[in-house]
């Protein structure tokens, strides 16, 4: 089978600690692309340097509208998958070739399972879509998409949780979804969600809309 053209997407917001080396082990395995949340220390330049493309919005609007800018830059460069990864040395980019290998085995979503959540609404947003649909870890950052998908989910994001959407989407349209278990460790530098009390809010808002959109999705209506 033809080795698919793969764009790795990392959102990133002042991760100049961090970014360099994340950029030179993902490089091996397709185009780095950096989408810069308006970062205010040496995160572009770095990137830059180490071989990555920035694209960027200019100014800072959180994690999930530079996944979901990302997504929208690179819908029209030819690629058939793109992987997400985070800035921040929490996931392994040496595992990239684990979610390669699903999109090649035929899997249009492949997910990563993380070794420990940060937050409780986490492990409850993992309880429900796996016992659902046998998603264990539906917030995990480190995904695999097929492009196709992008295209075919308009708008691309209706609300602040853009991974989460795209993967309830696909679940909701019977596309291929494949769990693999990742290493990870402590991320460094400070949370990209504020405080455990808001992060716990903002995941169950996405859960519950999540939950409230999957039946349209399932009717065929985007």
């Amino acid at each position: 089978m033809e080795t698919p053209r793969i764009a790795i997407l990392i959102p990133a917001f002042n991760e100049e600690g961090t970014i360099g080396a994340v950029i030179d082990d993902a490089v091996k395995f397709g185009d780095v692309f950096v989408s810069d949340d308006g970062s205010t220390d040496s995160t572009a330049k770095l990137a830059t340097n180490h071989g990555a493309t920035i694209i960027s919005q200019g100014k800072n609007c959180g994690y999930s509208s530079a996944l979901s800018f990302g997504y929208q830059s690179l819908l029209t460069r030819g690629y058939s998958g793109i992987v997400t990864i985070d800035a921040d040395g929490q996931h392994n980019p040496d595992e990239i070739q684990l979610f390669v290998e699903g999109l090649l085995d035929g899997f249009d979503v492949v997910v990563g399972i993380r070794p420990k959540k940060a937050r409780v609404m986490e492990y409850v947003f993992g309880l429900i879509t796996h016992s659902l649909w046998g998603v264990k870890d539906p917030l995990c950052g480190m995904k695999a998409y097929k492009v196709k998908i992008l295209h075919a989910k308009e708008p691309l994001a209706t609300y602040d949780s853009i991974g989460t959407e795209i993967l309830m989407f696909s679940l909701a349209t019977g596309l291929k979804v494949k769990n693999i278990a990742i290493s990870g460790g402590d991320r460094d530098g400070t949370p990209r969600f504020a405080g455990k009390l808001r992060a716990n809010l903002l995941i169950g808002m996405a859960l519950i809309i999540g939950l409230t959109r999957i039946r349209s999705w399932s009717r065929g209506k985007k």
